[in-house]
């Protein structure tokens, strides 16, 4: 059970004296601007802040007569044991690391407590911690007391399931975490006096704990509030003692005749929030619906189209094939057709060097035999025979020249038949030049539109 301030106060002699409100008298030695060496000057309230000098257009000076901090203690396994007279740190249940004001030095980190798995109890009032930190490890302890150090904010005890009594008081506490309520469900005792809590606000974080017995908030900004106490106990419902004193049953029936249609109003404009919020998630849950089902019939369609397009790939795909093979074709025969016309102009060239000497009569040279001709020509032409360089003279002109008329009429004959057969190779080589380019030119989209599809 937590003994409160005023109690305190006169049962340990050691403790220090509050500092005076505004208002009140101090003596005339404490209000004395000069200090003697074994005095400090103390303008701070019992939670390490100062005074607001502006605080009812008064500011208190007064000086204590405690010896100023010389050093910083620190928890260390040694020191444990031998405070505890245990030397397995485990079987510690009970730790008391409490300073007295006046201490040379006081602890500013909380460490080393690892060990102690078991401990119920710790105590570290009285000192200058800034910081709740390092208890992970005591998942057992049932009261930690942290009073009159410099702590800001309630922290690091989120896993303390089994904690039941936190003091906290003259600290630097403005706010309650929200996750006080929620995680340490069997608390019963809270001492916060003497802090910054300035908003009733804070207080209501509080109301999950249904195990919450005595709460103290004296001497915090929010206990000059009107309608103070019975706010409080209208919301903590399971309330008996607060700020030291216990609750009456008539307290109770006036904070519910203060706060009841209060409370009926905040749940009702509560209520009416929560189902416009219902409409508006009813809303955007049809949104939702109407967005799935056009993102439905979109995939829909967009897979109908995938489908139309792969026939459509394919049956180009047997289209360029096809294509493929008639390209091919048509090259072989218009290769054919390049070497037929090569062919024909080649004779047409020989027809016409033969043309040039076949006026001129050609006998074989009697003095070289037949067995030694070659198959070739000696000449590019075809002829075979020989021009006979001894002319005889003595020969019919009139029948020769009768001869070569006809000849050459002959040979005019072949020569334009020659070149009809010339002329007709052309045109067929320009129509297969023609259908090749058209070919190419009704390719060149297939195989873009191929390299499109393989991309």
């Amino acid at each position: 059970i937590l003994i409160s301030h005023e109690n305190k106060m006169k049962r340990g002699g050691n403790m220090p004296k509050r500092s005076p409100t505004a208002g009140s008298k101090c003596s005339k030695n404490l209000q004395s601007k000069t200090v003697s060496p074994n005095t400090i000057s103390w303008s701070e309230t019992e939670d390490g802040g100062r005074d607001d000098p502006s605080d009812e257009g008064k500011s208190v000076f007064c000086c204590l007569d405690v010896r100023q901090y010389k050093g910083t203690r620190y928890i260390t396994e040694d020191l444990i044991r031998r405070l505890t007279k245990c030397e397995n740190l485990v079987l510690v249940r009970t730790l008391n690391l409490s300073t007295s004001m006046a201490s040379d030095k006081q602890f500013r980190y909380i460490e080393n407590l690892d060990k102690c798995e078991r401990l119920q109890v710790l105590n570290l009032s009285n000192n200058r911690i800034e910081r709740i930190e390092k208890l992970e490890k005591l998942s057992q302890l049932r009261e930690l007391h942290l009073s009159r150090n410099r702590i800001q904010k309630i922290e690091g005890l989120e896993h303390m399931t089994n904690l039941q009594v936190v003091n906290l008081a003259f600290n630097q506490i403005e706010h309650l975490p929200v996750w006080m309520a929620k995680k340490l469900r069997s608390l019963h005792t809270i001492n916060l006096q003497s802090n910054k809590i300035f908003s009733l606000h804070e207080i209501t974080k509080l109301k999950p704990l249904k195990n919450l017995t005595s709460l103290t908030l004296a001497e915090n900004s929010i206990s000059s509030l009107p309608h103070y106490h019975l706010f409080l106990i209208f919301h903590l419902r399971s309330l008996e003692i607060l700020d030291g004193q216990p609750i009456s049953p008539q307290e109770r029936e006036r904070a519910h005749q203060r706060f009841h249609m209060e409370e009926v109003e905040r749940l009702e404009q509560e209520l009416e929030l929560r189902a416009e919020d219902i409409a508006q998630l009813q809303r955007e849950r049809t949104t939702a619906l109407e967005e799935l089902e056009r993102q439905e019939t979109l995939n829909q369609n967009l897979r109908q189209q995938h489908q139309e397009q792969q026939r459509s790939r394919e049956e180009l795909r047997r289209e360029l094939d096809t294509n493929s093979e008639l390209l091919k074709q048509k090259t072989v025969e218009l290769t054919r057709a390049c070497q037929k016309h090569y062919e024909l102009e080649q004779e047409l060239a020989f027809h016409k060097i033969d043309a040039k000497f076949e006026p001129l009569p050609f006998y074989p040279d009697p003095e070289v035999e037949v067995e030694k001709f070659s198959s070739e020509s000696p000449y590019i032409g075809k002829s075979r025979q020989k021009r006979n360089i001894t002319f005889p003279l003595e020969t019919d002109s009139m029948g020769t020249q009768d001869q070569q008329k006809e000849r050459l009429q002959q040979l005019h004959k072949e020569i334009e038949a020659k070149e009809q057969q010339i002329l007709k190779a052309s045109e067929e080589l320009r129509q297969l030049e023609e259908t090749v380019s058209q070919r190419r030119v009704r390719c060149s989209p297939l195989n873009l539109f191929c390299e499109w599809l393989c991309f």
